[in-house]
């Protein structure tokens, strides 16, 4: 074991991906030998959320306060910059493994109830390398408690063209409505992505542009898909979740982009968007797919 857990190789014709059992983050991606996802060392605390999977909430809850069936809950801050609660409690938990094979992997671990999050949660990953496909991972939870708990998930992997810079690589994706952003980077105004210059339904470069922003789906009934790419690779990223969060990183130079699917936007606790109320017993899955093409020159 190291610092991100334990190491994990899922290997097929194409693919190869390694998983770590710290927080069931994806640790590198590789189709045909470049990389598809930003890799990190598995002996390492990785930077800025890495792969990591973000369960009972993605991104931030203001100040870590929320109401919920009348009572109220605080929970520990953990990003001093915007005073909030990030990103869940399974993201720096070690996961067990349930089952391995040559391509697949499925991890699990409950969400500890807390004094700010009193309620149980029983989380499933699977992970499978699949030829054509690429890496697909389910994320399911169940609600294992007494008691009707408020839930969200989302994912943090950063895709990349091989390690270009992503000011050079083109993006596609079918959102046409974005949320602006508070002082503490939480949702504010939903706005068409004409307005802020985010309009990339028919493919364009990044160039300079910072995103730190969730994309709503136009479809929730429908898979949607997010395309990077450059001359000699398409990485795609396809999803079941009516959010995405777009992330351009300067901490890792620029050369990928988190592309990170949730089922909520941030500070869902509180504005009710796109939160879940897990029923006694109820299941919810997030479904993602990261794969890749060569570009034919």
């Amino acid at each position: 074991m190291h610092l991100s857990g334990n190491t994990i190789n899922l290997l097929s014709n194409d693919y190869t991906a390694t998983i770590v059992t710290m927080g069931g983050a994806i640790a590198s991606l590789k189709y045909m030998g470049m990389d598809i996802t930003m890799p990190f060392n598995p002996q390492t605390i990785p930077v800025a959320y890495q792969g990591k999977i973000l369960a009972p909430w993605p991104n931030r809850i203001t100040d870590g306060k929320y109401t919920f069936n009348d009572k109220e809950y605080q929970l520990p801050i953990t990003d001093f910059k915007t005073n909030s609660a990030s990103h869940g409690l399974v993201a720096w938990k070690e996961w067990s493994i349930s089952s391995i094979s040559q391509s697949s992997l499925v991890l699990e671990t409950y969400v500890s109830p807390i004094y700010g999050y009193p309620f149980l949660i029983a989380l499933t990953a699977s992970y499978e390398v699949i030829d054509g496909m690429g890496l697909k991972i389910d994320i399911t939870a169940k609600n294992v408690g007494k008691s009707d708990a408020p839930y969200g998930v989302g994912m943090h992997p950063y895709i990349t063209c091989d390690g270009e810079l992503i000011d050079n690589c083109k993006l596609t994706m079918p959102f046409k409505h974005v949320y602006s952003l508070t002082e503490r980077l939480t949702p504010d105004t939903l706005t068409n992505v004409d307005d802020m210059d985010f309009n990339f339904i028919e493919g364009k470069e990044i160039g300079d542009r910072c995103i730190d922003h969730c994309f709503l789906s136009q479809d929730s009934t429908r898979m949607n898909t997010v395309i990077l790419e450059n001359k000699q690779l398409k990485v795609y990223c396809k999803t079941n979740a009516p959010y995405m969060q777009l992330f351009t990183p300067e901490k890792l130079g620029r050369k990928c982009l988190a592309v990170e699917p949730m089922s909520c936007p941030a500070n869902a606790f509180n504005n009710g968007i796109g939160l879940i109320t897990l029923k006694e017993q109820q299941y919810y899955t997030l479904t993602y797919i990261i794969g890749a093409l060569k570009q034919v020159v």
